[in-house]
């Protein structure tokens, strides 16, 4: 807590703030005529966009000049419910918990499409500098604590928000290791449970076991060194292990000699997702991965230059996988996840990803897939994981309301 402001009670407030500003956004969502019938186009066209550029009902604007359409959105809460509606143009949110989305979609060629969005999320008025030391402290909260500690610490500052989170999670192992050169390292095991979900979430239950829990996946950062400062591992189904080690308040490598994370590392990622009986998926999906330290923002920029391998059904093989290449030639795919406080008297959290995707066979593949998961989430399983998002952030705000130093 303490990170979040000068004070114990200013700390409070803009902590309070940022998490009600999540909150509202999954309050009773509504969109309006517009946009609820853009939504359902646009995920699942995504990745054969030739469709949605035809189609003049999803855009607001259309730019001749440069081949482009774009969708902006404003969404703030109205009442008790969350609206989404489409406009012509849309300022940066004043309010917390407001929103800026603009969507753009430019034809290159033939058979090449540019994609930006942009987010802009009201978060109340906390200072970048003070958002990142706390999730730094976060990141680093096990440093000189023992396991009993920490697994005492979970349920008695955060009660609400760990009985709710038991619903979903559950912690199968938490080990802390402390070193002789002072650091910290910590091994955290934890499982999906969506059985414990049914009662109250089925339809959100049934989307986590059958999307969610057979994932197998592996994050880590790793600086130009070989130095591991992050690794996220689920090649269980259903179970992923984070690891991590910390001296005076900062990540250092997981293993060697105590030095900081620098600002740019590289990013490892592999990923595979089961659909009916087979495994489709990546792996040694590479980003440069830059922590941004401006004046007035804090955050990650993300560039993808490199084509991973794929892993795919034998049923694709025949496919031609040349257009896979699309999003990593020249600026590559681009994101940025970042807080800013000039855009207003709002701080804002940004969302910006830019990429680029070529038609063609595989992608109209890999797009079907894409669209069956969209349609499975839309509906029931969204909107109660809304409700337990929601439920989740309010534990969040109590527990917080009830913190004395």
């Amino acid at each position: 807590m303490p990170p979040w402001g000068s004070t114990v009670d200013a700390a409070k407030r803009n902590a309070d703030n940022a998490l009600a500003a999540f909150s509202v956004r999954f309050t009773n969502v509504r969109r309006d005529a517009h946009f609820d019938a853009a939504r359902p186009k646009l995920g699942r066209h995504a990745l054969t966009p030739a469709t949605l550029f035809r189609d003049t009902t999803i855009w607001t604007i259309t730019n001749a000049r440069d081949s482009s359409r774009a969708l902006f959105l404003e969404s703030a809460l109205e009442g008790n419910r969350y609206v989404f509606a489409a406009r012509a143009s849309a300022p940066y949110p004043q309010t917390v918990g407001g929103q800026r989305h603009y969507i753009r979609l430019q034809k290159l060629d033939d058979d090449r499409y540019e994609w930006v969005t942009i987010v802009d999320h009201a978060v109340g008025t906390a200072k970048p500098a003070d958002i990142a030391k706390a999730l730094g402290t976060l990141l680093t909260s096990f440093e000189g604590r023992t396991s009993a500690e920490l697994l005492a610490e979970i349920s008695t500052t955060f009660p609400r928000t760990s009985r709710h989170m038991s619903q979903l999670f559950g912690i199968d192992s938490l080990r802390t290791t402390a070193h002789a050169d002072g650091s910290t390292s910590l091994s955290l095991v934890v499982s999906f449970r969506p059985d414990s979900l049914r009662r109250t979430y089925p339809a959100f239950a049934a989307y986590v076991d059958k999307y969610v829990v057979p994932t197998i996946h592996r994050t880590q950062l790793i600086d130009a060194r070989g130095g591991r400062f992050f690794d996220m591992e689920g090649s269980t189904p259903g179970r992923f292990t984070v690891r991590l080690r910390a001296h005076e308040g900062k990540l250092v490598p997981l293993a060697g000699p105590i030095r900081p994370m620098p600002d740019t590392v590289r990013m490892h990622v592999d990923f595979s997702a089961k659909f009916k009986i087979f495994r489709v998926g990546f792996s040694n999906m590479v980003a440069d991965f830059i922590t941004t330290r401006g004046a007035h923002e804090r955050g990650w920029f993300l560039r993808f230059q490199r084509e991973p391998k794929w892993r795919f059904p034998l049923a694709a093989n025949h496919l031609i996988k040349n257009p896979l290449k699309a999003p990593f030639e020249g600026r590559g795919t681009e994101m940025r996840l970042v807080v800013r406080d000039d855009l207003g008297p709002q701080t804002m959290s940004l969302r910006h990803m830019r990429t680029v995707v070529k038609e063609s066979a595989i992608m109209r593949w890999l797009g079907g897939l894409g669209g069956t998961a969209f349609g499975d989430f839309e509906g029931k399983s969204e909107a109660e994981e809304n409700r337990f998002l929601v439920q989740m952030l309010e534990s969040l705000r109590r527990d917080i309301a009830d913190y004395r130093p």
